[in-house]
């Protein structure tokens, strides 16, 4: 019985079927409508092209056969391999190397068998189409023309497609790693906030887009109040647990649209595009009253957390982030002065003495008793 085709076949097959990736893809391109094609033009009810691997068979065009008959139609795929030229078996019933095998002697019951070598571009072989037929059959000379046609077509097709199918995917690929890289470039590693330097790039595009179209634009700081208590008491990683789940926290409760930033440490910024300053300190209070509901927990026991806020906003004349930034920052620590958990607001017309007080009654007068 004929073995099946020698290392040096199973090498070169391999070598083309890794380089077009034909068998990387749980989505192999279909060429059975060639297979169906052949089965016309030939007059035989079974057509299929097989990809031979390291002794396996891979089925990528079929037609006239089920699931079940593929595994015993190896010995034939192995004879197409290792044979020059296309070539037919009129009775494989009557060929010592066929008359016993699987697919003769029961499904899918094979009498006529013809095959031609599926070749890359370079001539190097990765498979066979194969012709199977119930009665036995002498086919003429055009038609094993025809087939060896019809095994350059089905080639063609696979190659073409899985080399289409590999070059799309290594653009995504590198799309993909293009964006891996400027997400290092622009996030902070343990929260994927923005960071410093691309929180301040794409805060001052926000102002001058705000100053170009008159629309306002609010700014917010805010860090954690008492911070070197908590990695004191808890530990840093109890810390980072911190600072991951405010940031989270944050970013659920903002607009797409709006910039969150790490500054550094335990201190944030935010950008709010669109949005007034009465707007933003009612975010502010909100952020504020959400964070005192998050719990922590670590060896020392379950804890929580405040933050310190401070708000303003871009003059009419200021094109540039810092000026409302450093507001901003004056305003947070104002609140710090204050007491901590609490916003307060910097206006760009109101110097750091006149600063407003953006706070409920009820905290107000709890910080005056």
């Amino acid at each position: 019985m004929l073995t099946y085709p020698p290392p040096r076949f199973e090498q070169q097959k391999s070598e083309v079927l890794q380089r077009y990736r034909i068998l990387k893809s749980e989505t192999v391109h279909d060429a059975s409508h060639i297979a169906r094609t052949a089965a016309l033009a030939l007059g035989t009810p079974i057509v299929i092209a097989a990809l031979n691997e390291r002794y396996r068979a891979w089925y990528r065009a079929a037609h006239g056969v089920t699931d079940n008959d593929f595994h015993n139609l190896q010995e034939f795929c192995a004879y197409a391999n290792l044979s020059d030229d296309a070539f037919a078996v009129a009775d494989a019933r009557l060929e010592p190397y066929f008359a016993r095998e699987p697919a003769v002697m029961g499904a899918p019951n094979v009498v006529f068998f013809a095959g031609a070598p599926l070749s890359d571009p370079d001539g190097k072989r990765f498979g066979t189409l194969c012709l199977i037929g119930n009665q036995p059959r002498s086919p003429a000379p055009g038609q094993i023309e025809l087939l060896k046609s019809m095994a350059h077509i089905v080639s063609q097709d696979i190659c073409v497609h899985s080399a289409g199918r590999y070059a799309v995917q290594g653009l995504i690929n590198a799309e993909e790693e293009r964006c891996a890289l400027y997400d290092l470039a622009v996030t902070d590693p343990l929260t994927k906030a923005l960071n410093h330097r691309a929180f301040f790039r794409f805060a001052e595009r926000e102002v001058q887009r705000a100053q170009r179209h008159h629309h306002p634009v609010s700014v917010l700081m805010f860090d954690i109040d008492h911070f070197k208590k908590v990695n004191d008491i808890h530990g840093h990683a109890a810390g980072d647990e911190v600072i991951i789940r405010l940031s989270r926290l944050v970013t659920e409760c903002v607009r797409e649209a709006d910039l969150l930033g790490r500054l550094g440490g335990e201190e944030f910024g935010l950008i709010l595009p669109e949005t007034s300053l009465e707007a933003a300190v009612t975010l502010a209070n909100r952020l504020r009253e959400a964070v005192k509901d998050l719990r922590f927990k670590s060896s020392e026991g379950t804890f929580g957390v405040t933050i310190s806020l401070g708000v303003s906003q871009p003059g009419d004349t200021e094109t540039d982030i810092v000026p409302a930034l450093d507001r901003a920052d004056k305003a947070l620590y104002r609140a710090k002065r204050f007491g901590r958990d609490r916003a307060e607001l910097m206006p760009p017309a109101i110097a750091e003495s006149a600063c407003i007080i953006q706070l409920p009654l009820a905290h107000r007068a709890s910080d005056a008793a």
